[in-house]
């Protein structure tokens, strides 16, 4: 039997891709997640904390990091993300949310922004990336 501290196992996270007026809603990423301005632009999520159901999980991030509300959401993909030497499993949803975003947790983000789906910034975060182009592409996974 392997030692626990040895094992790593993927942690669950959501994306959540919010729409508006056929736009999507991205953050600008604070210095400490941009990897040396690889990165600029992110999703809103974080991981699924231990006893949260998706809706739970999804009501806390718009809250904790928009200050908006949840009105409706659907799971549209999954995909493993590696960033930073860690192993995500991300689950892309589609949300349906209230009220305008404002900066909450400002150690994540600068700004948040609203762009046309054929004016996404090239520089975004890996699993940014991937939840958009399955939405994009109509794909459930990439990785």
């Amino acid at each position: 039997m392997q030692n626990k501290e040895k094992m790593k196992n993927p942690i669950p996270s959501v994306d959540l891709l919010i729409t508006r007026n056929s736009k999507i809603l991205l953050g600008k990423l604070n210095q400490k997640w941009t990897n040396n301005g690889k990165y600029e632009y992110g999703l809103p999520g974080r991981e699924i904390k231990f006893g949260d159901n998706f809706q739970r999980s999804i009501e806390s991030n718009l809250r904790e990091e928009l200050g908006m509300t949840l009105k409706s959401f659907k799971i549209f993909c999954i995909n493993n993300n590696f960033g930073f030497g860690n192993h995500y499993v991300s689950i892309g949803i589609l949300v349906e949310a209230e009220g305008n975003p404002e900066v909450k947790k400002s150690e994540d983000w600068k700004e948040w922004k609203w762009f046309e789906k054929d004016d996404i910034p090239s520089k975004l975060f890996p699993s940014a990336e991937l939840t958009i182009k399955c939405f994009l592409e109509n794909r459930f996974t990439l990785q």
